[in-house]
């Protein structure tokens, strides 16, 4: 155990009692033996924070930390806390409701450190309540030498690359980060950063994280209200496109439109109605902007669907059409 370098298992907790001991002993029982793990109470109302003093008891044979946020700071503050109080060379995520397979942390770290990888990613099982398989995320073996390549990945892979907790990370990737104080799209945000760091990646292909797929998960609760963190973060990544890697500005932007719009879709499914009622009048509106839209491209008719999405609300519609403006003079599309 001396010889292997710590690892910090990062877990924020809200309101969590009914799923946190299986999180935790997974973690617990993990195969690689050098782990810290750090659970941020952050503001829970049920009986967190005393399941967290009795597996702190529990599993007295790991290293364990209790960080505790009054009121709640929302999800992303909760890893900054996780991050600042760790110890650890290596950082990882979890959420509080999801589990890992034990070989996790050993397989990816020997793999990672074998390679001189800046970070490791693997795959995801999406599960229900039961424990029953519905779906899953498969990486492939692959390995990105550079920062360019890896941002590349980021935003044009057709899997969903941005998650904070199929990941280990070497600890420096998290020097000089901006964490904006947001509970949505925080995932995102803070992997763009991160991507844009890294020097090297490395993809296993083994679905190691068991995702609990819940209706009560906070992130498919009262999205409406998170409508200005959805764009901060957006604006984040465009920012950062623009600032390290300008010609991935196309790819950054199609990224954007379909979150914006899928954001839309999942709180919304009645604008369906509108679309197809107004469908002409945008057509036309766009023309009256100056907006060349080739639409009888199937891409284009995607991207006019996700503006009548946009359109039920202004902020919104304002940014879309800022971003689809931005996509026809850098593509002409």
């Amino acid at each position: 155990m001396a010889d292997l370098k710590k690892l910090s298992v990062v877990i924020p907790a809200y309101n969590s009692e009914k799923y946190l001991e299986k999180c935790v002993k997974s973690i617990a029982e993990q195969t690689y033996q050098n782990i810290e793990i750090v659970i941020v109470n952050n503001g829970s109302t049920d009986s967190t924070p005393q399941i967290c003093e009795e597996l702190k008891n529990k599993y007295n044979n790991r290293e364990f930390k209790i960080i505790n946020l009054n009121p709640n700071q929302g999800i992303n503050w909760a890893r900054r806390a996780g991050v600042e109080n760790a110890d650890g060379e290596y950082i990882a995520f979890i959420d509080s409701d999801d589990y890992l397979e034990p070989e996790t942390y050993e397989t990816s770290i020997k793999i990672l450190e074998n390679n001189n990888c800046d970070l490791a990613q693997f795959g995801i099982k999406l599960v229900n309540l039961d424990g029953e398989l519905v779906g899953e995320w498969t990486r492939q073996d692959m390995t990105f030498n550079n920062s360019k390549d890896i941002y590349k990945y980021f935003l044009t892979d057709k899997t969903p690359t941005w998650d904070m907790w199929d990941k280990v990370y070497k600890r420096n990737l998290f020097e000089n980060l901006e964490w904006p104080k947001i509970s949505a799209l925080e995932d995102y945000c803070m992997s763009a950063q991160i991507f844009a760091k890294a020097d090297k990646l490395i993809t296993i292909n083994k679905n190691f994280y068991n995702w609990l797929q819940r209706p009560d998960s906070t992130g498919q609760s009262n999205k409406l209200s998170k409508l200005d963190d959805v764009l901060a973060a957006s604006e984040l990544v465009i920012n950062l496109t623009l600032e390290k890697f300008p010609e991935m500005l196309p790819d950054a932007l199609a990224r954007e439109i379909g979150g914006l719009s899928n954001f839309l879709l999942d709180f919304w499914p009645q604008v369906s109605q509108v679309i197809r009622k107004n469908y002409i009048n945008m057509l036309n509106e766009f023309k009256a902007r100056g907006i060349k839209i080739k639409a009888s491209t199937a891409e284009n008719q995607k991207l006019l669907l996700h503006a009548h999405y946009l359109t039920t609300h202004p902020v919104l519609y304002k940014a879309y059409l800022t971003t689809r403006l931005a996509i026809n003079k850098l593509t002409g599309i």
